[in-house]
């Protein structure tokens, strides 16, 4: 059976905990899970529909060119700026509902491209701006809830699947059409969220 959620490993990717965390969520999906996953992501093929924006006017099946080009517009307009250590992009995420004022989100991000440039989906990495340790409204578990019904307000349609990775780390995924968001946290003020095309292929 094929599993439409996909990794691109090194020995020395394997190391870091959120490849880590991605190889035990795919683990999880052979599981409890699987059935559910699968009818989903076939469901969702099958049907057709293509959701192809993946962040402002970034789009799957850009190449790596027009990402700079179009990250570089953003960045003119003032709606992004550089990550920290040039591997991200960054913009902030404003709260999308007044009772959520306080719910300033962080967002960095940067395309995933395959081996000819063709961007197939987007990697970010999300925190709340008020994080510190002691303030547990803003830890990672509390951003990826919000995250979720973010999510869900704004793209409705299929609800996200909860995958317990183990005991602790627990991810969840959503498929709608050609589109999946998986979410897991990466440490008590981190998730990552990777929106990718389920209908991409590699070409060598």
């Amino acid at each position: 059976m094929q599993l439409f959620v996909r990794t691109y490993l090194t020995m020395s990717q394997i190391k870091t905990p959120g490849i880590l965390i991605l190889i035990l969520f795919t683990l999880a999906l052979f599981s409890a899970c699987q059935s559910e996953y699968d009818k989903t992501v076939k469901q969702e093929i099958n049907s057709g529909l293509r959701h192809d924006t993946l962040l402002f006017n970034l789009t799957v099946g850009d190449t790596k060119k027009e990402f700079f080009e179009k990250c570089w517009q953003l960045n003119k307009e003032q709606l992004i700026s550089q990550g920290s250590g040039n591997k991200y992009a960054k913009y902030f995420m404003e709260p999308d509902l007044t009772a959520d004022s306080t719910k300033r989100v962080e967002v960095l991000f940067f395309g995933i491209f395959d081996k000819q440039n063709i961007m197939h989906g987007m990697e970010m990495k999300m925190s709340f701006t008020a994080w510190a340790p002691w303030n547990k409204e803003h830890q990672s578990d509390q951003l990826m809830s919000y995250m979720e019904e973010r999510y869900m307000r704004q793209y409705a349609g299929n609800p996200f699947i909860k995958i317990d990775v183990d005991e602790q780390i627990k991810a969840l995924v959503k498929v709608d059409g050609n589109r999946q968001i998986l979410m897991f946290p990466l440490d008590n003020q981190r998730i990552s969220v990777k929106i990718t095309d389920l209908t991409h292929k590699e070409n060598d």
